[in-house]
């Protein structure tokens, strides 16, 4: 009996080592990479999967006119950023699907960037802690458009989320917000 539980013992941790080993390994240069790739094959599903819960949530909230107005062009707005009409159907959304469709939106809007980021590399140069849940990945990005090649340094910001990183939202937003809310109330 001892040795039969020995060996279903060894097949348990062979079964589950290598995917908490997965799990442990993943640093923040991964998750960038992961991300950049999403960006990359313009995957938004993707990308909301790599993005940090509470980034999904910033987002919905600083949207927040689309899900309570009920002026006429709200519908318009809610159509072409976030693919329903009404306030009903909005509210409807989970977070990781009002992010999706909103940068899918954001890609049909900008064809010359996405063109740009279809041919663009990255190659991550290290990170930088900011206390023990957040770190900022500093990665080269190298664009060749129309003759000419763009490199620069950019930065992607993650938190960690358990034992993995998730990335966070990046730039300013309040001016998008700022804008919705004029526009539509709220």
């Amino acid at each position: 009996m001892l040795r039969l539980m020995r060996r279903m013992s060894l097949v348990v941790i062979a079964l589950t080592w290598p995917a908490s080993l997965a799990a442990q390994a993943e640093t923040p240069e991964d998750v960038a990479r992961q991300y950049f790739v999403a960006m990359r094959s313009e995957d938004a599903a993707a990308l909301a999967r790599v993005t940090h819960p509470a980034a999904l949530a910033e987002l919905r909230d600083l949207l927040a006119p689309l899900f309570a107005s009920t002026l006429p062009e709200a519908d318009e707005f809610r159509q072409r950023l976030l693919g329903v009409r009404t306030v009903p159907e909005a509210r409807a959304l989970s977070d990781t699907t009002v992010f999706a469709n909103f940068i899918r939106a954001l890609g049909g809007q900008l064809p010359i960037f996405t063109e740009a980021l279809r041919s663009s590399s990255m190659e991550p140069v290290g990170h930088v802690m900011e206390g023990s849940d957040t770190a900022h990945v500093v990665y080269r990005v190298t664009i060749p458009l129309e003759g000419i090649t763009l490199e620069r340094l950019a930065v992607l910001s993650l938190g960690r989320q358990g034992e993995t990183w998730r990335a966070l939202l990046s730039g300013d937003y309040s001016e998008l917000a700022r804008v919705l809310r004029e526009t539509l109330g709220g």
